[in-house]
């Protein structure tokens, strides 16, 4: 039996398995440090009309949780030493964490570790050791990582049947899939292409040529294994420029109005994602309660 995931779904399957890693979200307010034109502050705590329609950082981290339980007892079962990935920052990896979905904005942490997770280490890590086919074959029912979202009846896919039950995952993910579409759409409008031009131009004025904030870390010979002095100097360059643009600001204009219409026209769309969320994050809760945590 194979099980499709997307969005949330795939985003918790990454997390159990640790053989994937999220998409990078980041959704921006315009009250923290791009706003106010301090770069050196703190990220900029950015919300979104969808917000409270989908599932929290925080219920994130609950529901995560409770599949690792749920996998490790699967694996436990078997006589498997479940692996479990250290525990993930949802700043930056919770459905609602939002703090990069504009691009880098906190110049501190550019300065040290440029396009790189802050916490992510400087030099790179060792590689982990490899699996063995039985235990991957144990996790995910093929004998192979993760792949594409999908998974067989291995103790991944038990525990997201174990604690799905009943729910549906499709409008519990269907707040995610908006947000996506409204990050879509902003990039076609004119007020976000007025602001990456002015944007560009800035960068251009510091030696760097790109037409767009998605640009530099999409580049080889920017973003490495490893931070080099030149990713950190694109980096401080481009918060600068989205700080003297003002670029943060209205993007986050342009997909707020974007998503107010999405709530106005799909109310009841929404209205069941979050009933179809709390009936998932309290399954979570009792899951970690059953087992004392």
């Amino acid at each position: 039996m194979r099980l499709a995931r997307a969005g949330l779904v795939l985003l918790l399957a990454a997390v159990v398995t640790s053989c994937a890693s999220p998409e990078p979200s980041g959704h921006a307010r315009p009250t923290g440090a791009a706003a106010s034109g301090d770069a050196t502050a703190g990220p900029p705590r950015i919300t979104l009309p969808l917000d409270p329609y989908q599932v929290s950082d925080e219920d994130f981290g609950t529901v995560s949780r409770a599949l690792t339980e749920l996998t490790d007892r699967c694996m436990r079962r078997q006589g498997l030493a479940y692996e479990a990935p250290a525990p993930q920052d949802t700043t930056t990896t919770g459905p609602t964490g939002h703090e990069r979905r504009y691009g880098i904005t906190v110049l501190k942490t550019a300065r040290t570790h440029g396009y790189h997770l802050a916490g992510a280490p400087v030099r790179e890590r060792p590689k982990e050791p490899k699996r063995s086919k039985a235990y991957e074959r144990a996790l995910t029912g093929t004998g192979k990582p993760l792949d594409d979202g999908a998974f067989d009846d291995g103790c991944t896919g038990e525990a997201h049947r174990e604690l799905e039950a009943g729910i549906d995952m499709e409008a519990v993910d269907l707040p995610q899939w908006y947000k996506r579409d409204s990050f879509q759409r902003s990039l076609e409008d004119p007020r976000v292409k007025a602001a990456f031009a002015a944007w560009s131009r800035c960068m251009a004025e510091a030696g760097h040529r790109y037409a767009t904030p998605l640009d530099p870390p999409a580049d080889p010979g920017v973003m490495g294994r490893t931070v080099t002095d030149h990713e950190r100097s694109v980096a401080v360059a481009d918060i600068t420029c989205k700080t003297r643009t003002g670029l943060v600001d209205a993007w986050q204009r342009v997909e707020t109005t974007l998503q107010r219409s999405t709530v106005t026209t799909r109310a009841a769309q929404l209205k069941k994602a979050g009933a179809e969320a709390e009936r998932l994050i309290a399954r979570a809760g009792k899951i970690l309660a059953a087992d004392g945590g």
